[in-house]
């Protein structure tokens, strides 16, 4: 008896992450920006080379540069 639960334990535990994983994952359509949000995001790179920011702050500066600006 203590053999098959212990077998019915290990299988749950082998199975329960493929349970927890999400179904469907979005497709590339989905992930795209709107032509407004790239717009944004274009004219916010644009200020940070204008302004010389350096390259490893600049993805932070850009994405506050766009938040900003909705």
């Amino acid at each position: 008896m203590p053999r098959k639960i212990a077998l019915l334990l290990a299988g749950s535990l082998l199975c329960g992450p493929a349970f927890a994983q999400p179904s469907m994952k979005p497709s590339a359509p989905q992930k795209m920006m709107s032509p407004s949000e790239e717009q944004k995001m274009h004219d916010c790179e644009k200020q940070a080379a204008d302004h010389n920011v350096k390259m490893a702050e600049r993805s932070k500066y850009v994405m506050d540069c766009v938040t900003a600006k909705r």
